[in-house]
């Protein structure tokens, strides 16, 4: 009987004593014959990954990756262990190569065989004698190659036992190029629209260094396309899945290489794709919200302070089997600057069964605007789209004031009067404001002037009346407030000297002369006002102020003071050539620049004109601090109406290398009220008029170059980083911080 098993291409080497013997007996005995050494060249084998190699030289186990020794195949035969076959590489013509086969006794008893030499003469070994093997006991036999023509050598060596005859394959090849590959690979599954990966190892088993490309067809990439490979080399090879469609992919992909890439190997790719489904809800849900399935979600983020970021959140479920890659998208009808929602998460894949939480923020930038916006949220592939609607809110701070008229009545001449006056911000916004007033400057002042309040806040402002003349005081000061609109605060106060007592200024008189000043009255005198009420020419109504008489106005309604939005009333207050009512006193210029004054002399005065544009005289006060550098000459006069009165700015700057800003302070009174309390005057108090005007000058006293800045009116300027002198020279008018 013979026993024969096919050879594999699957070897590694394995080190061994080779031994032969020739003790001049009848057998071969391992367990009494000594066999003198052989050297084998071609001993060394190796092999990379399951794929054996063998190099003809050191030099051919260099190689890019890790490469495996050269495994030899062996097998169990009545208990004798032996390889399946030699193989012989790298050989050359003439000259003999040995290789060493080695015979192991696995049993527990004597083993006794005998051997045929090779057919060939190719192949050849000692002379055949019969073999004795002890249990464990290992003998090595020598069987030498000798090849004459450069081709292929096969042939058989035979054992006998009395068991039956079994045979080692002898082989012996040429250098050839050889790619191998795993027959097929599965891929994950994929959804439609993604992208999954998988590897393989290319093996070069051959004896050649071998280049190789792939041809391969869509939906799989593949990479490396091409490359080369040194014997025994392997690379690894990527294998890319991205469907179009949800079916099962099955493609050839085919390996060329060798001599005019006529050699091929083939695996089979092989993969499933399916459709991803992706649910979309609202977490934390409220009442406003929509989350109705197979219907628009709304996502409602309320009211939110303008400067402030609210964040929401929607969930994104995938009950499908496969990742579920998405992505989302904001309507592009606005500008990118423009758009108050965003969601960082632009794209993303939510693993299979999983959910993912993604975050929407509205941070707006317009007050009082309703907001409405539009996400797509897109899964890959055949999945349907959904459609967020976003709505949000914009609130502004809800600053106020306890009350929006401060009135002092009258206080003595270096006497001062003080109250207090809260402000609250019943928005959770934070609120930054800033009162129109030069505190210095003025006979009125606020403390603090500016400042910071966070939500639900309250602070107390100390208001404060120190007049320097005994006049009657009155000015209606803005509170700027960032992101509202600006609060007006009016402030009234009568100053009695002991010789000169006017009539005590109340809020009454206030509104009254509002009301007046919608008529067109306030241009009027209180004596030709009196003197008209006499004459029947102006009547009273219930309220006590003046109106023309009914019959006059042809039935129309007396004229009411109208409701002016506060920014109009802010920018047309009368400072500029857009105005709400005429004005009954202007002074040019309204803002003054001295440039730079290179001292110690003073600079010339600058030249001020101010019209009265009413129809009777008017008493003109300045106020003027001692220290002040800027003061106005005359300090008081009475202008004639209809007429105009030159006036003169001087500038004494104190100190060299400073800036001067001030904002200068003016009270007109028509002349009959000026000096008579209001029974001696003759007059009603509903005709009582009074101004206040002021006038913004800026200086710099510098000695190097100009420095051209301007202080508009009503408005409040600090300079900034003034301390280094030798830089004070290039500040422009960008350094100035001006608060609204």
């Amino acid at each position: 009987m013979m026993l024969t098993q096919a050879p594999s291409s699957i070897m590694r080497s394995r080190n061994s004593k080779d031994h032969t013997m020739n003790s001049g007996g009848s057998c071969l005995s391992t367990s009494t014959v000594a066999i003198p050494a052989i050297n084998d060249s071609s001993a060394a084998m190796s092999a990379c990954s399951t794929i054996s190699a063998r190099p003809t030289s050191s030099m051919d186990t260099q190689m890019h990756s890790p490469k495996k020794q050269e495994r030899v195949k062996k097998r169990v035969i009545w208990g004798i262990e032996v390889a399946e076959e030699l193989h012989w590489k790298g050989w050359e013509l003439g000259k003999e190569t040995t290789r060493s086969l080695v015979l192991k006794n696995r049993s527990l008893k004597l083993q006794k065989m005998k051997y045929r030499p090779p057919k060939t003469k190719f192949f050849f070994t000692v002379i055949p004698q019969p073999i004795f093997l002890s249990p464990g006991i290992t003998l090595t036999l020598p069987i030498i190659f000798r090849p004459l023509e450069a081709k292929e050598y096969v042939d058989q060596l035979w054992f006998e036992k009395a068991e039956g005859m079994f045979c080692v394959g002898l082989r012996a090849t040429l250098p050839c190029h050889r790619l191998i590959c795993p027959p097929s690979l599965q891929l994950p599954m994929c959804a439609v629209g993604d992208t999954t990966e998988a590897w393989f190892c290319l093996d070069n088993v051959g004896d050649l260094p071998t280049f190789f490309t792939w041809e391969f067809s869509s939906p799989f990439q593949m990479l490396p396309t091409m490359g080369l490979l040194e014997p025994g080399q392997a690379s690894q090879i990527k294998v890319t899945f991205q469907p179009l469609t949800a079916v099962i992919h099955e493609v050839q992909a085919t390996c060329w290489y060798g001599a005019g890439s006529r050699q091929r190997s083939s695996i089979q790719l092989q993969a499933v794709a399916k459709c991803a489904q992706l649910l979309v809800s609202i977490k934390h849900k409220c009442l406003e919200d929509q989350d109705a399935e197979g219907f628009q979600k709304l996502l409602y983020f309320g009211s939110v302070a303008v400067g402030c970021t609210s964040e929401r959140q929607i969930r994104l479920h995938n009950p499908s089997a496969v990742n579920a890659p998405f992505r989302i998208e904001i309507s592009p009808d606005e500008l990118a600057e423009d758009q108050a929602f965003s969601c960082p998460t632009a794209r993303g894949v939510v693993l299979p069964g999983e959910k993912k939480c993604v975050s929407v923020f509205f941070h707006p930038k317009t007050l009082d605007t309703r907001t409405v916006d539009y996400f797509s949220i897109m899964p890959s592939g055949c999945a349907s789209k959904t459609l967020l609607k976003v709505v949000g809110f914009c609130r502004g701070p809800a600053v106020s004031l306890q009350h929006y008229c401060v009135n002092f009545s009258w206080v003595n001449l270096g006497e001062r009067s003080e109250q207090p006056l809260w402000i609250e911000n019943q928005s959770d916004c934070t609120a930054y404001f800033q009162f129109a007033i030069d505190c210095l400057e003025s006979v009125f002042s606020i403390r603090p002037a500016f400042g910071t309040l966070v939500g639900k806040a309250r602070m107390t402002l100390h208001c404060a009346f120190q007049p320097t003349h005994p006049i009657i005081c009155f000015r209606r000061v803005a509170c700027l407030i960032h992101h509202q609109d600006p609060l007006f605060l009016d402030l009234m106060g009568t100053c009695h000297s002991d010789t000169t007592k006017p009539a005590i200024l109340k809020p009454q008189h206030l509104t009254w002369y509002r009301i007046h000043l919608a008529r067109g009255l306030t241009l009027y005198p209180p004596d030709i006002l009196d003197a008209m009420l006499k004459e029947k020419k102006l009547a009273q109504d219930q309220n006590g102020t003046l109106m023309i008489p009914i019959q006059d106005l042809e039935d129309m309604p007396a004229p009411q003071y109208p409701y002016i939005p506060p920014m109009t009333e802010f920018f047309f207050d009368g400072t500029s050539d857009m105005t709400i009512f005429p004005p009954p006193v202007s002074i040019e210029p309204v803002e003054v620049d001295f440039g730079a004054c290179p001292g110690p002399e003073a600079p010339n005065p600058i030249p001020l004109c101010l019209m009265n544009h009413t129809k009777g005289k008017i008493m003109v006060v300045w106020t003027r601090r001692s220290d002040c550098p800027f003061w106005v000459t005359p300090e008081t006069c009475d202008v004639p109406p209809l007429k105009s009165m030159a006036m003169r700015l001087h500038f004494q700057p104190p100190h060299p290398n400073c800036l001067y800003a001030v904002e200068l302070e003016a009270f007109a009174i028509y002349k009959v009220c000026a000096h008579n309390e209001r029974e001696e005057c003759g007059v009603s108090a509903g005709s009582l008029n009074c101004w206040v005007g002021w006038q913004g000058v800026t200086e710099g006293s510098f000695g190097l170059h100009p420095l051209h800045a301007r202080l508009s009116v009503g408005w409040t300027a600090a300079p900034m980083g003034l301390s280094p002198p030798k830089l004070l020279a290039q500040l422009g008018p960008s350094d100035f911080l001006i608060l609204m």
